[in-house]
């Protein structure tokens, strides 16, 4: 087991300390709270093992493929974070069929657009970008399953 040293970390609100709507006083209870909240949303670190159609090398390929997308629709980076989180903790519930998998990506980065973004992307725009491999039909049905897991 490696030794894990906390870096000091640089005060980036020590500006702001005199700004009573910065809420500086509260940061430390926030990062605290998150920090212990962390472990909760976490996915396991071989989830990947119950999958019998895809594998980690598949998984990598779709989040390349998950990147690009997430560049040309110039979208914001914590856009990118939510989709491959909400992405492997999906695969770390679900067993996902290889042909599905694109799909289960499509959707994880819908959710995340529309939760991130003041214009996410619309569900047209990606089935188009899959190259019509999906339909809107498959794209709603997917949503459903996600939330219903």
């Amino acid at each position: 087991m490696e030794d894990v040293f906390e870096e000091a970390l640089i005060d980036i609100d020590n500006d702001d300390a005199k700004n009573p709507l910065a809420g500086v006083e509260y940061v430390g209870d926030l990062y605290a709270y998150y920090r212990k909240m962390e472990v909760y949303s976490c996915v396991l670190t071989n989830y990947m093992e119950q999958q019998s159609e895809i594998n980690g090398n598949m998984r990598g390929v779709l989040i390349d493929w998950i990147i690009e997308v997430h560049d040309k629709f110039e979208l914001k980076e914590e856009t990118l974070f939510l989709t491959v989180n909400l992405l492997d903790r999906f695969l770390e519930k679900q067993v996902v069929a290889k042909n599905k998998l694109q799909l289960v990506g499509l959707v994880a980065f819908l959710i995340a657009g529309k939760y991130e973004e003041i214009l996410p992307p619309l569900v047209h725009e990606l089935v188009i970008i899959s190259y019509e491999t999906y339909n809107k039909k498959d794209v709603i049905e997917m949503i459903s399953e996600s939330y219903s897991s």
